[in-house]
């Protein structure tokens, strides 16, 4: 039981140090909450609700030292595309519905144990989609920065795009500073500043953030809008899958830098449990879906933390406030909001992959382009889905294109290597061929081109041996070829021969007697005793 519940307090951690990360993420993620939450257009409260139950509830399952759970940009702008179709009087419920169902996901996943499903999504899809999603994120900000509307072709209000511009620079240089705990405080101070300006200027018409002070701190609502159930679906699978990944991605970034000698690794089963309580909190407290943030999970790690305790502070610490200070949010003008979110994003809008050698991993790079143009034209269902859609087809052309060589023999040495790279010996009567993928119904056809070929291009090679030691799978089409070979060579007076296949591969060689087919061809231990055997002259 004690491995299911608070996993973290089987490992080492410190009261001490975990409120003092608590204290120092907590002045972090408030005003980057409510930035989340005009970017996933809901309240206030609803984003600061995403920064107290969920971390209470992560605290729970969750086995992540310094991850901070809560709302995170790129969650909360597909929250955002989810309800926009939502009618403004369900939006809250709407989200707190698209909570409970990625809650119903990720305990669905880790219930079959598919923790380690999200690694079919690739790298190439992961920073096309997220490049792409930071740059409509920061797209979105203009508006607030501005002062305007988009679409309403007016002139940027100069006050507002003044202080945005002002809280911009302040967010800069505060970065820059080398001090580890002053770098961290940009927010605040951009919040002190906005605030600031509202009540030296009241008469400047500032947009600021909307809140009612009449409203419970904490509510909880049970009525969701069930009609919208297989409407925001969609959306919730995604959603799940890319808070899940972007939450691991964090902790395996993070797992290495901390208690030297402890097995601080990802679990990804746990960390489904730990996400899945998360949002079910969310999904109870009028929040919407949470995940691990990256930029807040560096700080809440350089700060000291040692286990999910830290969230626990945070969670208290943005308690209080709410309570007792939450009126001070409508002095926040939304300029200064929009800097703070256009920021934490700043560093997702990575176009360096794309801009490298061509030449290097091309179809990474296609992969990468598809998924940052198609989350920017259609949104990010189906940019995803395009990624991995084009990752799958080019791992198929690869599996289907095997790298086969002709081998020989490096001069004096035991080592075998391609005849088109190396300077090796080879024998008249021997063709020795190295195949380097599994033999599979994808790419029979391909290696028996090439065999083909090979035996064309040597008519005098009377024992052909094919080298088995990167074959890691064979199906039935693998060992119909096999079989085919062995009967096509005997009928020409010549032998196939085997080398190097591992144990699970002759295990299914055995159970259809191809060692007895393949007679009076041999498979061997290794390649060098197949060539002391097969080749005419004493290779020593």
């Amino acid at each position: 039981m004690s491995k299911l519940f608070f996993p973290w307090l089987q490992t080492h951690w410190s009261l001490r140090q975990d409120c003092l990360a608590g204290l120092i993420v907590s002045i972090l993620i408030i005003p980057q909450a409510i930035g989340y939450g005009l970017l996933a257009q809901l309240p206030a409260a609803s984003a600061l609700a995403c920064c107290i139950f969920p971390l209470l509830a992560y605290a729970l399952f969750g086995n992540g030292r310094s991850l901070a759970i809560g709302p995170v940009a790129i969650v909360s702008m597909m929250v955002g595309d989810a309800l926009i179709n939502v009618p403004l009087a369900d939006k809250v419920a709407g989200a707190q519905l698209l909570a409970l169902q990625v809650a119903l996901i990720l305990l669905f996943m880790r219930l079959l144990k598919l923790g380690n499903l999200v690694h079919f999504i690739g790298h190439p899809v992961i920073h096309g989609f997220t490049a792409a999603a930071a740059m409509l994120i920061i797209i979105k900000q203009l508006p607030l920065l501005l002062g305007i509307s988009l679409m309403s072709g007016q002139a940027p209000h100069m006050a507002t795009t003044s202080l945005a511009v002002l809280a911009l620079l302040v967010l800069i240089f505060i970065a820059k500073l080398k001090h580890a705990t002053l770098s961290k405080l940009g927010p605040l101070l951009a919040i002190l500043m906005g605030i600031f300006a509202s009540l030296i200027w009241p008469e400047i018409s500032w947009s600021q953030v909307p809140i009612d002070p009449q409203q419970p701190a904490i509510q909880v609502n049970s009525d969701l809008p069930w009609h919208l159930f297989s409407q925001l679906l969609p959306s919730a699978v995604l959603i799940a899958l890319i808070g899940f990944l972007e939450s691991t991605s964090v902790i395996k970034s993070l797992s290495h830098k901390q208690v030297p000698g402890e097995q601080n690794g990802i679990k990804p089963n746990q960390e489904l449990m730990g996400l899945w309580a998360a949002n079910v909190a969310a999904a109870v407290f009028q929040a919407f879906p949470v995940a691990g943030g990256f930029g807040r999970s560096m700080v809440n790690h350089k700060a000291g933390a040692t286990s999910p305790m830290a969230g626990v502070f945070t969670a208290c610490f943005v308690l209080i406030f709410l309570v007792f200070a939450r009126e001070v949010i409508a002095f926040i003008p939304l300029a200064i909001l929009g800097a703070i979110v256009l920021m934490a994003v700043w560093p997702l809008l990575d176009v360096k992959p794309i801009l490298k050698d061509w030449s290097v991993l091309p179809n990474d790079k296609i992969v990468w382009l598809l998924t940052f143009a198609a989350v920017l034209i259609f949104g990010a269902e189906v940019g995803i889905g395009a990624g991995v859609a084009a990752s799958l087809f080019f791992l198929i052309r690869s599996a289907s294109h095997p790298h086969m060589a002709i081998i020989g023999r490096i001069p004096g040495s035991a080592h075998f290597r391609n005849e088109k790279r190396h300077q090796v010996l080879t024998y008249p009567c021997l063709l020795a061929i190295r195949i380097d993928e599994g033999l599979h119904f994808a790419n029979t056809e391909a290696v028996n081109d090439f065999i083909e070929q090979a035996i064309m291009e040597h008519p005098d090679a009377r024992q052909l041996l094919l080298v088995c030691s990167a074959v890691n799978v064979l199906d039935g089409d693998g060992i119909e070829l096999l079989q085919d070979w062995s009967e096509r060579l005997k009928s020409q007076g010549k032998t196939l021969h085997l080398a190097e296949v591992k144990g699970p591969i002759m295990d299914k060689l055995h159970k259809v007697n191809f060692n007895g087919q393949l007679m009076p061809g041999q498979i061997f231990l290794s390649t060098h005793e197949a060539f002391m055997a097969l080749a005419d002259d004493n290779l020593d």
